[in-house]
């Protein structure tokens, strides 16, 4: 009984005023974040695992690009691309609010160069872009990611402006890959300024579960976690999926986009980091994701920690994070490629789940994600540092 009233004792008057002050020489750090794709993952984990940091003030928005019923898109004839940027304009205006934080940390590259102003003179604070892809990979990747072919001329010069514009403000990057660090050495930024932090998985939320392989007769459980189903490769899937293993597997799909399933596949909808999707991951034998164009697959990650092989398009930071044969297998995204890889892989199931428990391995050694978020708010701090010494 001693013990619980001595740890429940509310602190005495100077301890309340060590603590405030304690508090008050905590930079205040502004997370302002895009809850595009990965990125809104990214920004969930992250969130949750720096609020408790007692180093940093934290203060969070969100980027999200749309708001149903909203006044802008309500507006009469404006097409929906251009509400949805005025929206993340709109939602972006926290990077120039007044008072100034110590620091700000953004993935919305795009929706705060419009606020490039108030990272001028007195007001400039420390800024660390966190980026899964540079302007120069997106013109490269624009056919498949937005259908139209890459910008060229005055319009890609004027893109490559902005982005130099924002960068000229930028104390410290955090690509989330080599892939996307050696775009930004291409474009001239010192190796000084990058500080390569990968995004990480809560590994409470995805773990392993006991898997039995060894059953020849069964049929071996396939997923596919995918919001764009066409650039992840999901019509190379169903393709292989309905001509080659009818019968030998089962596929359950998770993505936003409508699709038709065949015999023997499910289509789900669930959100990120949800139960619902920790059960698929659980039930599941095997992660299969071909995608045609990809920068940085969160979902492989989550996969892996849950134990899963995974089976994944060779596209931007894929090999960063399977290790080819141990892991899983990088595919080219083509419907002979996987089908010969997904042939393999029923060919060798009683060792797939020792690769799976490899994956965990990597998962927990380099993407876990309470130390890589951690090394976000590391990396805020050195910026502040490296601000207040002048190399801005």
């Amino acid at each position: 009984m001693t013990m619980r009233l001595a740890e429940t004792r509310r602190p005495c008057a100077r301890e309340q005023r060590s603590l405030r002050g304690s508090a008050a020489q905590r930079p205040r750090v502004l997370f302002l974040g895009s809850m595009y794709a990965g990125h809104g993952t990214r920004f969930l984990n992250l969130k949750a695992h720096a609020k408790n940091d007692p180093r940093v003030d934290c203060a969070y928005r969100s980027v999200t690009g749309w708001a149903e019923g909203g006044t802008i898109e309500r507006l009469p004839l404006v097409p929906a691309a251009l509400k949805g940027r005025a929206r993340a304009v709109a939602e972006a205006v926290a990077f120039a609010a007044f008072p100034r934080p110590d620091a700000i940390w953004t993935a919305a590259a795009t929706a705060v160069t419009p606020y490039l102003w108030s990272q001028t003179g007195r007001w400039r604070r420390p800024l660390v872009l966190d980026l899964d892809w540079t302007h120069e990979q997106q013109e490269a990747l624009a056919p498949l990611y937005y259908g139209r072919p890459p910008k060229r001329g005055l319009r890609r010069a004027a893109a490559g402006l902005l982005e130099r514009a924002l960068w000229r403000g930028v104390t410290l990057f955090t690509p989330w890959s080599r892939w996307a660090a050696d775009s930004l050495r291409r474009g001239g930024i010192h190796e000084r300024r990058i500080r390569v932090i990968p995004p990480g998985v809560d590994l409470r939320l995805w773990t392993p579960r006991p898997r039995l392989f060894s059953d020849e007769n069964g049929p071996l459980r396939l997923l596919f976690v995918g919001g764009d189903f066409q650039r992840k490769g999901g019509d190379i899937l169903l393709e292989v999926f309905q001509t080659r293993l009818t019968g030998r597997c089962e596929l359950d799909i998770v993505t936003r986009d409508h699709v038709d399933a065949p015999a023997g596949a499910w289509v789900h909808r669930a959100e990120a980091n949800s139960s619902r999707l920790a059960e698929l991951y659980a039930s599941a034998d095997l992660f299969v994701m071909p995608s045609l164009a990809e920068c940085f697959g969160i979902s492989t990650l989550e996969a892996m920690a849950s134990g899963l092989p995974v089976v994944v398009g060779d596209a931007g930071a894929a090999r960063e994070i399977v290790d080819e044969g141990a892991s899983g297998w990088l595919v080219q995204p083509t419907p002979e490629a996987l089908a010969r890889t997904l042939e393999g892989a029923l060919a060798r199931r009683s060792e797939l789940q020792a690769m799976g428990l490899r994956g965990r391995a990597i998962v927990e050694a380099r993407f876990d994600g309470r130390a890589n978020d951690r090394a976000v708010i590391d990396a805020v701090l050195e910026a502040i540092e490296v601000f207040k010494g002048g190399e801005r």
